[in-house]
């Protein structure tokens, strides 16, 4: 089974990091190529953003890539956790945690359908403040994941990277802060400043990216940690 090798003993390991690994991989996938699908068909609807598929016939697609997302987070930030990579009460624990809940509340409660109801309900609040809390929760986690180990002797090379793309994905949340910012300050609303279409789509791409980059680093510390284990037991059972 994916996720599960025997040991020496026989016995099943499960690897919840490579399971987490291959969740997050499998539900960008899943969305990204409904997005494709659905761009080479209608490039117009690259203008909307992409939760829009979670009121139309794809609505089950869309779902099923973004609850993988989800559930590849939890395993990772479990792993992390079990390998002490981070701690349960620090930023990046946290951070991550509030990207999960986000990404469930989104699926959870679609988006708004603005031609039904012209005023913001309930639901489109929820859903709205899922998305903005994941959007922005993602980057901080994998930054605050990352700053310690810049400079350690075993994974400084990862964190280097995977800090890099966090410091991206922080970049590409300018546009929409940009946008609010002029909102607040002038009558044009500030879902109008930007093609939030566009700009959402650049910025999913490069938190997920930064995401996958944390969740192999996890997985990295999961096969170092089996294959000292796998060492140690090999000693213990040899003769004196």
């Amino acid at each position: 089974m994916i996720g599960t090798v025997p040991d020496s003993g026989g016995n099943v390991q499960i690897r919840p990091a490579k399971i987490g690994a291959l969740l997050i991989v499998l539900g960008a996938l899943v969305v990204l190529v409904l997005d494709l699908h659905t761009a080479w068909q209608t490039p117009s609807h690259l203008r909307r953003t992409i939760s829009e598929y979670g009121l139309g016939a794809q609505q089950w697609v869309f779902s099923i890539g973004v609850v993988l997302l989800a559930f590849g987070s939890v395993l990772t930030l479990a792993s992390a956790l079990r390998y002490r990579l981070t701690r349960p009460a620090s930023a990046a624990s946290i951070c991550l945690t509030l990207w999960t809940v986000g990404l469930v509340a989104v699926v959870a409660v679609p988006k708004q359908d603005w031609s039904n109801n012209a005023s913001l309900s309930l639901g489109g609040s929820i859903h709205r403040l899922g998305a903005a809390v994941a959007f922005v929760s993602i980057p901080v986690a994998v930054f605050a994941f990352s700053r310690p180990w810049i400079r350690d002797g075993v994974w400084a090379a990862r964190a280097r990277i995977t800090l890099g793309l966090s410091m991206l994905s922080v970049v590409t949340l300018l546009p929409i802060a940009y946008a609010l910012a002029v909102g607040a300050t002038g009558s044009r609303p500030w879902y109008r400043v930007v093609t939030l279409g566009y700009v959402e789509r650049v910025l999913v791409v490069a938190e997920v990216i930064a995401l996958i980059s944390l969740t192999l680093w996890v997985r990295a510390a999961e096969r170092r940690s089996l294959a000292s284990a796998e060492s140690q037991e090999l000693r213990t059972s040899q003769p004196v």
